[in-house]
């Protein structure tokens, strides 16, 4: 696994990105479950990456007292999320936003990124083919036929979100083995 780092605050972050973010291709920031260890706050960690040209990603637990959370450079092809755009906006107008994070938004505005449309909604008919996809597969099949329809939904966004088939095999793969766990997706 990358590095793990743990901020306190958005200053210590801040501060980090400025010396890092244009020689660093990513860590694992370490972050408090409510009530534990006292670090920056997710939503203000993303704001800051933001800032620099990065974005957060996938997120894993560590224990009952701490997660981590991805962050890297955002990549040239990658789309901007509503969210985010909005977010971005309000640090440009706040002045927070720096060269780099004012030429992540103009390469994503170039290369067609920054307002994409937003994909198809899942279907039904999706999730039916997950689950046959998975029925050769023992407990994953029965496992994920019993859990909620969001978390089959996350299941199901996950896999069709791969662009190849080889990436949709090695998806298939990892979600067989998260559900014979009995494992929601991460």
């Amino acid at each position: 696994m990358e590095e793990q780092l743990t901020f306190v605050n958005r200053v210590e972050f801040r501060e980090w990105l400025a010396k890092h973010h244009a020689s660093n291709n990513g860590f694992w920031m370490v972050f408090g479950k409510s009530g534990h260890l006292k670090t920056l706050k997710p939503e203000e960690a993303l704001e800051e990456a933001l800032c620099f040209g990065w974005i957060d990603g996938l997120m894993k637990s560590i224990d009952e007292t701490r997660y981590i959370k991805k962050f890297s450079p955002r990549t040239k092809g990658s789309h901007w999320s509503e969210k985010n755009r909005n977010t971005a906006m309000k640090l440009v107008e706040k002045g927070l936003m720096t060269e780099a994070g004012v030429a992540a938004i103009e390469r994503a505005k170039r290369l067609n990124k920054w307002d994409a449309p937003k994909p198809e909604p899942l279907t039904e008919e999706q999730i039916a083919v997950l689950a046959e996809a998975l029925k050769g597969y023992e407990p994953a099949y029965s496992n994920f036929m019993k859990m909620s329809f969001s978390i089959r939904r996350t299941y199901t966004l996950l896999y069709f979100d791969a662009k190849s088939e080889a990436t949709k095999k090695k998806r298939l793969e990892q979600i067989v083995g998260r559900l014979n766990e009995n494992k929601k997706p991460m």
